[in-house]
């Protein structure tokens, strides 16, 4: 209790940094980040196809289906994100320091990115909200799961933390060398244990990235076998795609 009472008599003095560059920030920011690292964070708009999210180079023209979602289309129905992934940018710093240095003060900040109008849609119609899970393997090594407490932006609604688990600890994404791979590596992944929770409702799923989709794929199939109506997806960061 005299521990938490001293952290927030410091808050009230010290003044609020920046996360990505440590500048002072107005008290009046809704998220610790300076204006000049605001302008630029690489937004999530318009032109993007309104299946996969994929934003269109260029900024001219209308909303399209991509060619990808013409010949495939996904199990889910949206995805969306609020920044564009750079890795050296604000959201690859993000997102990595939070996840693998347990910078938890990213945490507000992302969260504060998920609230965008863009992505809110996809929140009012959802009947639940669901977090991509991860290994009770993996979930013991990191200590917390990053979706998981991405997900708790949303308090207003109804979040199942177990709605999916993870089956088979398979190696991470990001040592696959291709898409084809990234689907083999979480195929039979993911399972649903409880059905009628997602019986005839709108899920949404929430992850920190959308690099080939590969993972929300595969969480989507599954929540659609077991009987949910529709599956949107919504993250933090989508990759870029020239």
């Amino acid at each position: 209790m005299l521990k938490r009472l001293g952290l927030q008599v410091l808050d009230f003095f010290l003044p609020r940094l920046c996360v990505f560059c440590g500048e002072v920030v107005g008290e009046q920011a809704p998220a610790a980040v300076c204006p000049a690292c605001d302008q630029a964070i690489p937004w999530v708009r318009s032109p993007l196809c309104p299946v996969c999210g994929r934003v269109f180079p260029g900024g001219e023209g209308g909303d399209h289906l991509c060619g990808p979602c013409q010949m495939e289309p996904p199990p889910f129905a949206r995805a969306r994100a609020a920044v564009l992934y750079e890795e050296e940018g604000p959201a690859g710093q993000a997102i990595k320091r939070f996840k693998y240095s347990r910078r938890l003060d990213m945490l507000p900040v992302m969260q504060h990115w998920l609230r965008r109008h863009l992505c809110q849609e996809l929140v009012r119609a959802a009947d639940l909200i669901a977090p991509v899970p991860l290994h009770p393997q993996r979930l013991k090594q990191r200590g917390f799961n990053q979706a998981l407490l991405l997900a708790q932006a949303f308090p207003e609604a109804r979040l199942e933390r177990e709605l999916l688990t993870r089956v088979q600890d398979t190696k991470p994404q990001t040592t696959c060398r291709n898409p084809k791979e990234r689907r083999d590596n979480v195929k039979g992944a993911f399972t649903v244990p409880w059905p009628h929770l997602a019986q005839d409702k709108n899920v949404l799923l929430i992850d920190d990235v959308f690099t080939t989709g590969a993972t929300v794929k595969e969480c989507a199939r599954v929540l659609r076998k077991a009987g949910a109506r529709q599956v949107d997806v919504l993250t933090v960061a989508r990759v870029r795609y020239e």
